[in-house]
């Protein structure tokens, strides 16, 4: 557990040192953790940041099987849909493709953002650069992918776009039958594999990462 810290004109090398709450606000001393504990806020006890055992090895697993089932969840039907012997294939691409047909031009494109150019993204950034570190090679590259990530991660948005999904299908059931396809289970395992990294890989633990591998 860290104590809270105020103090005033900083130099660079001690800010280094320091850590805000993201929940409260509160300036804090890092300190170092014995792997698999995390550092707790002294004020709203929320977790500041974790020390994982082998997060690197954990880390590329963990993003290759969150591209695997983002690639499935992409070339195959979501669900079928049979509306009165009229049968319907849905899949994530037809969704914005539809918009731009039925010309809702911003929604089709705010919606292939979400669904797949920002996924996408962030998934071959996280595998890139791990693999960079895994290999200690190109330092700087990291270190731009890193910020890159940090900037991009508060728009990742796709467990609302399943629960957007779910919802839809809910209010369908009684006017026709919905058969869920293996892209729709491939979909909800790769919702469940980022919410579990954005929520237990924190970009400090990354950034600590790469200063072991690379040096401060």
């Amino acid at each position: 557990m860290q104590k809270a810290l105020e103090t005033n004109n900083l130099t660079p090398k001690e800010l280094s040192r320091l850590i805000i709450c993201k929940k409260c606000a509160t300036l804090q001393k890092k300190i170092v953790l014995e792997n698999n504990t995390k550092a707790i806020c002294t004020t709203c006890k929320s977790t500041l940041y974790r020390k994982h055992y082998d997060l690197l090895d954990k880390s590329l697993a963990l993003s290759l099987s969150t591209l695997i089932f983002f690639i499935i969840a992409n070339l195959f039907p979501i669900v079928t849909i049979d509306l009165g012997g009229t049968i319907s294939d849905i899949t994530l691409s037809s969704v914005f493709l539809t918009m731009f047909e039925e010309q809702f031009y911003f929604s089709a494109i705010f919606s292939a953002f979400v669904i797949f150019l920002l996924p996408f993204t962030l998934i071959f950034l996280f595998l890139t650069l791990l693999i960079f570190m895994k290999l200690r090679i190109y330092e700087e590259a990291v270190k731009k992918m890193l910020v890159f990530l940090s900037a991009l991660l508060p728009w990742n948005m796709v467990e609302i776009f399943l629960i957007s999904v779910l919802v839809a299908m809910v209010k369908l059931i009684g006017y026709a039958e919905i058969h869920f396809g293996v892209s729709f289970w491939a979909l909800v395992l790769f919702v469940l594999f980022d919410l579990y990294m954005s929520k237990n890989i924190s970009m400090i633990a990354l950034w600590g990462l790469k200063e072991n591998i690379y040096g401060k």
